[in-house]
């Protein structure tokens, strides 16, 4: 690989729910044009980097490589070991922090009335009727949507230099099949590295639904007979009212690895069950507003003390003596990150992303891709 640290540009995490994905393109799209590509991760697989992935089975449960094309690191012929490191460019860290709410209110009401009057006359009788009927219908429907999202980053843990490739892998790709016999066997990317930070999000979602239905049925009837009149009248009428309301959270922290999916109906406001959801609700938003102060803590409990790179505060061994010029060069702020802390840095919940390379970036595949040097 170069020895220029790659520049790693992180396209944000999928926005607010009410935001659009269709377009973003897919992994299959960004591997058929073998761009570098971002993923989401969790503590819960511990990869590191330099491992391979087949861009083709991504869609299967394991898409990792089951063999490497990498020497062994014990391997008494390796001439170059891989080194991982973690670097903030500018000893710094960036976050945001969004808050969006939109509300909707629908109201129709529908009236309808009608009548009619019917008469007949046999000469030694009249007889007449009329009828009337009215109908109230009114809806109204209200909703809103409030969402919180917090994102934290705080640098990078990459590979900086690739272990030397095994003779077998050299053989592949100089002699039997070349590059895309070699991707077929170890894969079409590579773990350059992961992205350390947090991510946090909530949405609360109310809804309340009314309706009231009046209708009313009048009815009068009339016989006149020759010596006496008889009439009737009667009115019926109903009246019907229903009303509904809902609350649903949810949301997620990387950082502790955890989901919210809360839904529970208004009238329930003085249970137990809303309680809870409510102190939920409250946490989760609690943990996105101290979002940079417990990834800081949880990277000095690993071992990755980032609110010191600043400061000059070394972590572990150094790639280059420690400098205090505000202008250093970035191998100044690198720091040896070993495989042990990779495994920490991932359970711990820190490694909010994978960033993964085509394997053809990679300066050791390209040069036996065209080396004629013999095997």
């Amino acid at each position: 690989m170069d020895e220029k640290p790659p520049i790693i540009d992180v396209p944000p995490p999928m926005d607010d729910t009410l935001a659009e994905s269709s377009s973003k393109p897919s992994l299959a799209t960004l591997a058929q044009q073998r761009l570098p590509i971002v993923v989401p991760w969790n503590p819960t697989q511990v990869i590191y980097p330099s491992q391979l992935f087949h861009s083709s089975l991504y869609t299967t449960p394991d898409p990792w490589s089951k063999s490497s094309p990498f020497m062994s690191e014990d391997d008494p012929q390796m001439k170059t070991p891989s080194r991982t490191v973690y670097l903030s460019a500018d000893g710094g860290t960036s976050g945001t922090f969004r808050s969006t709410k939109t509300q909707c209110t629908t109201a129709k009401i529908d009236h309808e009335s009608f009548g009619f009057t019917a008469s007949v006359d046999l000469g030694f009788a009249k007889a007449s009727a009329s009828v009337e009927f009215d109908h109230d219908l009114s809806t109204n429907n209200d909703d809103i949507k409030t969402s919180f999202r917090s994102s934290y980053r705080c640098g990078s843990v990459f590979l900086r230099q690739a272990a030397s490739l095994s003779e077998e892998a050299k053989r592949i790709l100089k002699y039997d099949g070349g590059i895309d016999a070699f991707e077929k066997k170890y894969g079409d990317y590579f773990v350059l590295g992961y992205n350390i930070g947090a991510d946090n999000q909530m949405m609360v979602s109310t809804n309340a639904q009314s309706m009231s239905q009046t209708e009313r049925l009048a009815l009068a009837v009339k016989v006149e007979l020759l010596f006496f009149t008889i009439s009737f009248s009667k009115d019926f009428s109903s009246h019907q009212e229903s009303s509904s309301s809902s609350l649903r959270v949810t949301g997620y922290d990387t950082l502790s690895h955890s989901n919210l999916d809360k839904t529970q109906s208004w009238s329930s406001t003085s249970t137990v069950e809303f309680d809870r959801v409510q102190q939920e609700s409250a946490k989760m938003r609690m943990l996105g507003s101290i979002l940079p102060t417990r990834v800081e803590q949880k990277a000095r409990e690993v071992g990755l003390p980032i609110g010191d790179l600043a400061k000059g505060i070394p972590l572990g061994a150094r790639t280059a003596p420690s400098s205090t010029d505000p202008y250093a060069p970035l191998a100044a702020l690198e720091f040896e990150v070993d495989k042990d802390l990779c495994s920490r840095l991932v359970q711990s919940g820190l490694v909010v992303e994978l960033v993964l390379a085509p394997v053809r970036s990679l300066r050791q595949v390209r040069y036996w891709m065209v080396e004629d040097d013999v095997v």
